[in-house]
């Protein structure tokens, strides 16, 4: 059974407020030359659909969810070559390259990304500390696919027949000076669009428009974790360019404990939990989820982010500028008032191309740390934000904060 991420969690890796801008390269200075193995062959696609009755009979019926389990296999491999047939000539890992390429180039521009599928020559072990590093690689990462396909919305068991765009990957980050692994994880992304598993497997489009975003989720997650990690300073570091990427862990640990969040969201949402105290998440307990939701933010405004301001005029060009990088239309960011929030400053801004619109709330907490939350609205703002925007103002009204001063 595939990863299927919330669509707020999928939202806050790409959003990433806490990263800074890229800093500018310096006239002469070393490139760290990165690698990224892809599998020598494309992973063959997967296409995971489960009906009601075969959820139910796994749970009603002894031996049921083995050979439902059977079932499920055999139709993923029979609907995934149909969607490999599909897809033929489309190079997603080209795609994934690229959007590597552009989520390391936002840290920074020393950072210079190449991609092989010479598997046997790169792989991990002493061929890595090898045949790399004669290259002149730094760094190697190997990348898995562990799902590239489609997937219903709902895991437990479809209700609408609909799959949509999704992909999973395993990724390994290696120093080849002497061979050493220094992280590793998983990074997943859906696409927004659904369409019903009768057509969706032949439909070329659905997957080929979504998987450039999907990519781009992957890479912005993949490059968020070496940054939060310090695994990103620590390359920058070993060209004596650390300085152009700096080391935060120690930043978030000392502020984390700073303030707390009490959530009671209103009937029929629920709090998704984050990996990081920095971020929470409110959304429908329904597959209304995947249009619609609530971020809650922390954000420092220290120096090591690019942030040595103290009050929201200052805060915002830089935030605008962040949004802008994640392809919203600055154009259509501006005052908004229908909604009761006091205390914040409001604005909305469109999103996407099928009515969407984010709802964004800001506050000062202290003269270092600030509050955004973000009401998103992928599609129909229009009728969705009247419809429930009751509830928008309870989750919003009925949540707690607590925050210490700063030390």
């Amino acid at each position: 059974m595939p990863r299927f991420p919330a669509l707020l969690s999928a939202l806050l890796a790409v959003a990433l407020a806490l990263l800074p801008s890229a800093v500018h390269a310096q006239d002469g200075a070393k490139d760290v030359k990165v690698l990224v193995v892809f599998p020598q062959t494309p992973t063959p696609s997967k296409v995971y659909f489960a009906t009601d009755g075969e959820f139910t009979r796994g749970l009603l019926i002894p031996f049921a969810a083995i050979a439902n389990s059977a079932n499920l296999r055999k139709r993923s491999d029979t609907l995934g070559a149909q969607l490999d047939a599909t897809l033929v000539g489309y190079d997603r890992y080209a795609v994934l390259e690229e959007a590597l390429r552009k989520s390391f180039g936002q840290r920074s521009p020393m950072f210079m990304i190449e991609a092989t599928t010479d598997v046997d020559r790169f792989l991990p072990g002493e061929k890595l500390g090898t045949a790399a590093a004669q290259a002149g690689y730094r760094y190697v990462i190997t990348i898995e696919e562990v799902f590239s396909g489609l997937s219903m919305l709902n895991l437990m068991a479809t209700r609408s027949d609909d799959v949509a765009p999704m992909a999973t990957i395993r990724y390994r980050v290696y120093e080849t000076s002497d061979r050493k692994q220094l992280l590793k994880g998983v990074a997943a992304q859906n696409g927004m669009t659904k369409k019903h598993i009768d057509h969706a497997p032949g439909d070329r489009a659905l997957f080929v428009d979504a998987y450039p975003q999907m990519a781009q989720g992957i890479a912005t997650q993949l490059v968020g974790n070496l940054f939060r990690t310090d695994t990103l300073h620590a390359m920058a570091a070993s060209i004596g360019r650390g300085g152009e990427v700096p080391k935060v862990s120690t930043v978030l640990k000392q502020n984390e404990r700073r303030f707390a969040y009490t959530f009671k969201p209103a009937e029929g949402w629920k709090q998704t939990k984050m990996n990081t105290r920095y971020a929470s998440v409110l959304e429908p307990r329904t597959d209304l989820r995947y249009r619609m939701g609530m971020r809650f933010e922390i954000d420092l405004l220290v120096p090591e982010f690019g942030q040595a301001v103290d009050n929201l005029d200052d805060y915002l060009p830089p935030f605008l500028e962040r949004l802008g990088d994640t392809g919203v239309d600055m154009t259509t960011f501006a005052p908004f008032d229908d909604i009761q929030a006091p205390g914040y400053r409001i604005y909305s801004h469109a999103v996407g191309d099928k009515g969407g619109r984010n709802v964004v709330m800001m506050r000062m907490l202290d003269k270092d740390m600030l509050e955004v939350v973000t009401i998103v609205v992928l599609e129909d703002f229009e009728a969705l934000y009247p419809q429930y925007r009751a509830a928008l103002e309870q989750n919003l009204s009925a949540t707690q904060l607590k925050v210490a001063n700063a030390r």
